[in-house]
């Protein structure tokens, strides 16, 4: 029974239920994940769950795609320590191209996940009342 003068919880908007499925398969979460389930009425636990669920697949995510190599930014506090013209700094050069041939496809891949994270974060957030 709806008590006279409270408005029943409206829907998820669609597109923002669409929204959250694809970050949440483009996070790999598991197929029988509540990401990926129809959400219907937007109740204020239910918004805290979508959010930390998504935070948690997000760090998840990054924990293991991110490529396990040599850190470009040590190696390059390295090189500048490293004499130039030397086979030690030729080493280093190489190493450096390596790791970041490695991480730059990831943390491209990265930006992009937490830009639609961001954006998804803000829109439930705003359906929860929060700046």
């Amino acid at each position: 029974m709806i008590e006279v003068g409270v408005s029943p919880p409206a829907a998820f908007d669609a597109a923002l239920v669409a929204r959250i499925h694809e970050l949440a398969r483009a996070l790999g979460v598991d197929g029988d994940s509540f990401l990926l389930t129809d959400f219907h009425a937007p109740d204020p636990d239910l918004l805290h769950q979508i959010a930390d669920g998504l935070t948690l697949a997000f760090v998840t995510h990054c924990y293991h795609h991110h490529p396990r190599g040599e850190n470009v930014y040590e190696l390059m506090a390295l090189e500048e320590k490293t004499a130039p013209n030397t086979p030690e700094a030729a080493a280093l050069e190489a190493r450096i191209e390596e790791a970041a041939a490695a991480q730059i496809p990831f943390v491209v891949s990265v930006n992009r996940l937490l830009e639609d994270y961001y954006r998804i974060r803000r829109q439930i957030d705003a359906c929860r009342g929060l700046p």
